[in-house]
């Protein structure tokens, strides 16, 4: 959950973001199709890439792409923007993809009963979801308080 919190916070202001830096509806729109198409891209092959070099190793590329990504939002050029829309699509990928198969395969190889699996899954939804209003919360006050970055 804390993972998913950091993207909870900074997407509802990344539109905004881009708009403070100057740009028009069309290089946003751009920015925004970079991180979808290549999180449509990478987001083919990541599970395979997280069977051969291990689900951890996955969630440990997550963040690094996604801190890279974060680090490129405090720069208003439009090539450095695209680069971690890039990034930050990758990321994505693994997000929703390598933390849950990584959670399954340590459920399963500390042998926990199989039923509480269903369980913790239903717990970490509810809690996403309050972490995403948190999230949300946090996001705008500290927006107001300090600007967009």
């Amino acid at each position: 959950m804390v993972i998913s919190a950091g993207d909870w916070l900074q997407g509802p202001h990344v539109y905004a973001l881009y708009q403070s830096y100057g740009m028009s509806k069309h290089q946003i729109e751009l920015l925004f199709i970079a991180g979808f198409g290549s999180s449509l891209l990478f987001g083919t092959v990541i599970g395979s890439f997280a069977d051969k070099f291990g689900r951890r190793n996955n969630c440990i590329i997550y963040g690094i792409l996604y801190g890279c990504s974060c680090i490129t939002k405090h720069f208003p050029s439009m090539e450095v923007l695209m680069v971690g829309r890039f990034l930050g699509g990758i990321a994505t990928s693994i997000l929703y993809s390598a933390f849950e198969s990584w959670m399954v395969y340590e459920h399963n190889k500390w042998g926990f009963p199989e039923n509480l699996l269903g369980t913790v899954f239903s717990h970490a939804a509810l809690g996403n979801s309050l972490v995403a209003i948190l999230s949300g919360v946090a996001a705008q006050f500290a927006a107001d308080a300090f600007g967009y970055v």
